[in-house]
């Protein structure tokens, strides 16, 4: 018996060495996700289940960790079943670890586990994305490429916030929204966008064809850009000649002309008249948009253009666009197109975002250790050589396009001359003293390789945080440890030679910079309470009594070192801000520190019921510069609307081209009549004890600008998707004349007039903008909408947003295509049709089933 029970034992230690026991492969982990309750009242909360489910025939053991990414999760979920842990780690980065008590998985089995946070979910993106594995075993990460999170759709959502107000855009309610708008003649509407401060029609059409030559005068880069663009399209010859007879003609006008003002006739020749060259440059954009759509979709040998005459110049001498490319990267050939697109739409300030807690953009000679570190995402343990994948940019740093990614000094200095030679201002952003992880992440690396190599000074030189600083507070993305400490001189070290190293590249490009935007916005509270070296630095500091003093200091310094270089110091409202108590409550209101000194301020946070909604215009009144860029109508990464395959934020409202297009940049008040719940504003109410500009604080209003944050935005296609044609709302505010029914007081007067013009807006967009923007520099990724459908006394009628865009439809089932009908009229419902939105070239958008 003995030597049986031996036998056994042997047999089963050279079975053990020969046949190991089997691991589970990844591709046999399957990981699903779905909603168990999501409510919207009485108060904002949802359940929802993880399974867990193994394919193989090994058992998977609990020696896993998994990772997720998520922004719409409470910090500390409830677990509702199942020993598990769900444990917020940054941003919005989690991690699940199974408890002591969490089984292992059999071949062919699964296991559920559930959680509770609190908060309503509206999309399908807002699922946790991104996830991977590491089990003890490999102990390197392993993406789940079997995961699946199980969508919900308009019904489900409707379902969820009934008796609520919440905007739920079915096809009712879209075909309600749409009701006003009609199908205008060419001659109705602008056939520019920007709208032309005046235009007259002429009574026929002009055809070009044969060579065309171009009278430049004195305005050569605008002679030259325009020879380059029409060569691109036309076929015949394209040359710039000094000749009265020749086709175009580009003029030096009287001073009269307004900067950037220019007049365009077009005739027997076509005559752009400026008085300076970007005047010319905009007259030149105005040309090229007047032109065919043939002309964009393929090479043509003529084309013709109506007679027009047009006076024009813009309203704001700022236009900006905003692009953050710190959450989530975008390539140097995104950026050029999108330069592109900004020029033709007569936008010339490209605030550039280079900087933020989730990545480092932009390479800094004698810093390698920003773009080594900070400009990397992927799968550590501790965030020591890299960031950890924020935004689901996925665990393998070498491999993630959204994540990892930097500008060298050659391509920052090419984006710059690009922006140039389109008469774009770059105003480059690097955030401090918050929103700077990646910094400090990236400088606390070469603190410890500089210690390890005995150069103590050297480590000391640029170091961004307090070792012992015990403050604890977290960031409004949910950050710890995102504030630079200010109290120590080496932090002013590292932004000084960061500004010094960008202006060196501007002066190496041979383009010019005047202002320089240090963020400034979202200082966590708590920041360096409990720091041992602020403490001392209060304490032995002039003026300094507390660390509520340390904001002031900081951008006093800041604003001292800028004056030095010749650089305006611009910010977020914050840096113009000051916080008080009124009737017991803390109220941020204008810093008399900094008024008048030439502070410009980008005023954000103007949603309607927050408080904030005349921030603007205290900031101008107390002599601040400011650019408007209300939160709740041209934030772009706001989603278009409540729709659950719509991507983007709701933290703000929902923007769409309309919401973007009645902003009103004098008088917020009236820019929306219904608030992000969809209940409607009572907007007397609202604007009470609220400041209206004054004269100076008109002058103070330099401009406004389209801000699109990315940490839903993945990639060129959805940068453009978010940006287009929302954007052309911001496009139409920042150049043409306030329209007449922003000063009408009597509030169905005022929406009554809004509607009309409105109608012919949407009709610019739908029947010349959106079609062309399927050709126009390649052509971009816009957002084709919904139809809205309305079925009454057995017929369905159908409309869109932008009339112009075509409506088809099938009844066999199949999806419509480009050959499909066309719905002009009521249709018979006979059983289940279905419907999409076309461009004329073909583009559709997402398929509608209606049901008899």
């Amino acid at each position: 018996m003995v030597k049986y029970a031996c036998y056994l034992i042997l047999l089963s230690l050279v079975w053990g060495c020969s046949s190991p026991i089997k691991s589970v492969d990844i591709d046999e982990i399957y990981l699903n996700w779905e909603l168990i309750t999501n409510e919207v009242i009485p108060g904002q909360n949802h359940e929802a289940r993880f399974t867990l489910t193994n394919k193989s025939n090994a058992e998977l053991t609990p020696d896993w960790e998994i990772y997720f990414n998520t922004i719409f999760l409470s910090l500390t979920p409830k677990i509702t079943s199942g020993d598990i842990l769900i444990e917020h780690l940054s941003g919005d980065f989690f991690r699940i670890k199974p408890g002591p008590e969490f089984p292992g998985i059999g071949p062919g089995e699964s296991f559920s586990f559930s959680y509770a946070s609190d908060n309503f979910l509206v999309k399908n993106s807002h699922a946790p994305q991104g996830l991977y594995i590491v089990r003890k075993e490999k102990n390197e990460p392993e993406i789940i490429r079997n995961y699946q999170a199980k969508t919900f759709a308009l019904p489900d959502l409707k379902t969820w916030a009934d008796d609520t107000s919440l905007p739920i855009p079915t096809i009712d309610f879209l075909f309600e929204e749409n009701k006003n708008l009609k199908l205008l003649s060419q001659n109705e509407y602008s056939p520019i966008i920007p709208t032309p401060k005046s235009l007259q029609w002429g009574n026929s059409h002009q055809i070009y064809s044969g060579d065309i030559t171009i009278n430049q005068s004195v305005f050569e880069k605008s002679g030259s850009f325009l020879k380059d663009r029409l060569q691109e399209h036309y076929n015949g010859k394209v040359s710039i000649e000094t000749k009265s007879e020749a086709t175009i003609h580009i003029e030096k006008a009287p001073n009269v002309l307004a900067k950037e003002g220019y007049e365009l006739e077009i005739g027997n020749r076509i005559i752009i008249k400026a008085s300076d060259e970007k005047g010319a440059f905009y007259g030149v954009q105005s040309l090229l948009a007047l032109m065919p759509l043939e002309f964009y979709a393929s090479k043509v040998s003529e084309f013709l253009l109506p007679e027009i005459y047009i006076q024009d110049e813009p309203r704001f001498g700022y236009r900006g666009l905003f692009l953050d490319v710190a959450r989530n990267f975008q390539s140097k050939q995104s950026v050029l197109k999108l330069l592109d697109l900004m020029a033709f739409y007569k936008l010339n300030v490209f605030h550039f975002n280079l900087a933020n807690d989730e990545g480092w953009r932009i390479e800094i000679p004698g810093l390698p250790e920003l773009t080594e570190i900070g400009s990397k995402r992927g799968h550590s343990k501790d965030e020591v050589d890299f960031l950890w994948p924020y935004y689901s940019s996925g665990p393998d740093k070498d491999n993630s396009p959204n994540g990892s990614g930097f500008y060298s000094s050659e391509d920052f200095m090419e984006i710059l001359q690009y922006a140039h030679e389109r008469n774009i201002e770059v105003i480059p952003e690097i955030g401090v003293p918050a929103h700077s992880r990646a910094a400090i992440i990236s400088m606390r690396k070469r603190f410890h390789n500089k210690m390890k190599s005995g150069d103590e000074q050297g480590a000391m030189e640029y170091l961004l945080e307090d070792f012992e600083d015990k403050s604890e507070y977290l960031s409004a993305q949910n950050f710890r440890g995102n504030a630079i400490c200010i109290c120590q001189e080496s932090a002013f070290n590292f932004y000084e030679k960061v500004i010094d190293e960008i202006l060196l590249m501007y002066k190496k490009a041979n383009v010019p910079i005047k202002t320089f935007h240090t963020g400034g916005d979202e200082v966590p509270k708590g920041s360096w309470t409990k720091s041992p070296v602020c403490e001392k630095f209060i304490a032995e500091t002039d003026g300094l009594n507390s660390v509520h003093d340390l904001t002031d200091y900081f951008y006093s310094r800041i604003f001292n070192m800028f004056n030095e270089k010749g650089l305006q110091t611009a910010g977020w409202e914050e840096i113009g801000q000051m916080e008080g108590s009124e009737n017991g409550k803390m109220v941020a209101r204008p810093n008399p520190e900094f008024a008048n000194k030439g502070f410009r301020v980008y005023a954000w946070n103007s949603v309607a019921g927050w408080g904030g909604e005349d921030m603007a215009y205290q900031l101008a009144n107390a002599g601040y510069e400011v650019v408007v860029c209300n939160s709740s109508n041209i934030y772009f990464d706001l989603a278009y609307n409540m729709d659950p395959d719509e991507p983007g934020h709701q933290w703000s409202g929902y923007v769409d081209l309309k919401t973007a297009w009645r902003t009103v940049p004098m008088n917020h008040f009236v820019s929306n009549e219904r608030d992000m719940y969809g209940r409607k504003i009572d907007i007397d109410a609202l604007s009470i004890g609220k400041e209206k500009l004054t004269e100076n604080g008109k002058k103070n209003i330099k401009g406004i600008q389209g801000q699109l944050w990315t940490e839903t935005v993945k990639g060129q296609d959805m940068m453009e998707y978010y940006l287009l044609p929302k954007m052309l709302g911001l496009v139409e505010r920042a150049w043409a004349v306030d329209p007449n029914w922003t000063s009408i007081s009597n509030y169905e007067e005022r929406i009554k007039a809004r509607e009309s013009d409105w109608n012919a807006f949407a009709n610019a967009v739908g029947q010349r903008e959106l079609p062309r923007l399927d050709y126009l520099f390649g052509g971009f990724n816009t957002r084709i909408p919904k139809p809205g459908v309305k079925v009454e006394d057995g017929l369905l009628y159908a409309n869109v947003e932008t009339p112009g865009l075509l409506i088809r439809y099938t009844k066999n089932g199949e999806d419509p295509d480009e050959k499909s009908p066309i719905i002009t009229a009521g249709l018979a419902i006979e059983g289940k049709i279905n419907l999409k939105v076309f461009t004329p070239s073909g583009r559709s958008g997402n398929l509608i089933v209606v049901n008899k």
